[in-house]
């Protein structure tokens, strides 16, 4: 039983890559370079903008606190009832807090 080495070199094992677009590295330098840059550009792509997600959360704690009532009071008044004038902010609040007392009847 016979064993021979059969020699081929690289270009006989692999085929041809014709692909122009694919980087060639002649060092080692040059593929940490690449891998470095490749790395710098997707991260710097990446920007989150953290002003509309303010701009929403300060919306919400307004409206889950009330705060923001006589502003939606005036949008919807002067869209239902464009021809009488709304309540004055104080008036308003008054309005509010009789309404919101007013249903309690009892001592204890």
């Amino acid at each position: 039983m016979e064993t021979r080495l059969i020699t081929k070199s690289a270009n006989e094992l692999l085929p041809a890559v014709s692909d122009s677009s694919l980087p060639v590295f002649e060092t080692a330098q040059d593929v940490s370079r690449h891998i470095a840059q490749s790395i710098t550009l997707n991260t710097n792509t990446i920007h989150i903008d953290p002003l509309p997600l303010l701009i929403y959360v300060w919306r919400t704690i307004r409206e889950l606190s009330g705060d923001d009532a006589y502003e939606r009071y005036i949008t919807q008044h002067t869209t239902n009832y464009p021809d009488t004038p709304p309540l004055t902010r104080k008036d308003f609040f008054l309005c509010q807090q009789q309404q919101k007392w007013r249903g309690i009847q009892r001592c204890c």
